[in-house]
Formats: structure tokens, C-alpha cells, sequence
């Protein structure tokens, strides 16, 4: 797989990993804590592809580390919503204090990336060539959002 496909698929399963994450806390959790939100994402992936125990560990490893990011930048949401009410109220638009707010995201993004990066490494370098082709087709099948088929 040529390294541009694989960055590609790399953002779309972590895309769709904090997808699903977002998603069902959003959409009845019912209460779940970060760890029961893994669980069932990996859960749903594992029966997906039919991940064997070392692939869904593999996994596991990543839901966490996308669910602990995820957990992180939510701890400076509401900082940020408030900040940025705050500059929608001054006469005179703060380009330089939105742009540095912009920059603080993207530094922690950059930080981040690595991290995810090899843990996604891992487990799809642990897929059979067959679930790899699942996956591509699902992401195929879904990279208009929401599940359209186009």
C-alpha cells in the first residue's frame, strides 16, 4: 500500500473511530464512561471484520488513544466556546487571539498525530489482506459521511 493510501486510511478509520466514539455519546450512552464507549466501538469493529483476540487488542489500543485525545480537547471546550463568545463581542474582531487559539488546536493535533499514527500502524498492519479489502470498501462505501452510498 503506498504511503499516501495508507495516511488516507489512517485519517478515515481514525476519523471513523472518533466518529463512532462522538456518535454514541451523543446518541445514547446512557451514561457510558470513556472506557464502555471503547468497548463498544471495538466490540462493533471486532464483529465487522472478525478480528482475531490480537487484532481486537490492537484495536483496543487505538479506540484509547483516540478516546483519550477526544477526552482532552473536550477538557478545553468550553474555555474555547467562552473565548471566542468573548471576541464575537468586541467592536474590533481579535484576528491575532483566533489565530492563536487556531495554532494552540493544531500544535496539539501535530503533538497527537504521531501517537495515533503508529497505533493504527499496528493493528492494520495486523489485518489479513481480506479484512484490509473489507475496510477499503467500507471506507469506499462511506466516505460521504452518514453511510451514503454514492
Amino acid at each position: 500500500m503506498k504511503l499516501s493510501k495508507r495516511i488516507i486510511t489512517a485519517v478515515l478509520i481514525i476519523i471513523g473511530s472518533s466518529g463512532a466514539v462522538y456518535a454514541y455519546s451523543k446518541h445514547g450512552d446512557w451514561g457510558m464512561t470513556p472506557e464502555e464507549k471503547v468497548e463498544f466501538v471495538t466490540e462493533r469493529v471486532t464483529r465487522k471484520l472478525n478480528l482475531d483476540n490480537q487484532q481486537q487488542q490492537r484495536f483496543t489500543e487505538l479506540a484509547e488513544t483516540v478516546a483519550q485525545i477526544m477526552l482532552d480537547a473536550r477538557g478545553s471546550r468550553q474555555q474555547h466556546i467562552d473565548e471566542i463568545g468573548e471576541l464575537l463581542q468586541d467592536p474590533s474582531f481579535n484576528q491575532a487571539r483566533m489565530m492563536e487559539m487556531v495554532q494552540q488546536k493544531t500544535q496539539m493535533i501535530n503533538e497527537k498525530a504521531p501517537m495515533v499514527i503508529s497505533s493504527l500502524a499496528v493493528f492494520l498492519d495486523s489485518l489479513s489482506a481480506e479484512q484490509k479489502q473489507q475496510l477499503q470498501d467500507f471506507l469506499q462505501n462511506h466516505r460521504h459521511g452518514h453511510g451514503a452510498r454514492h
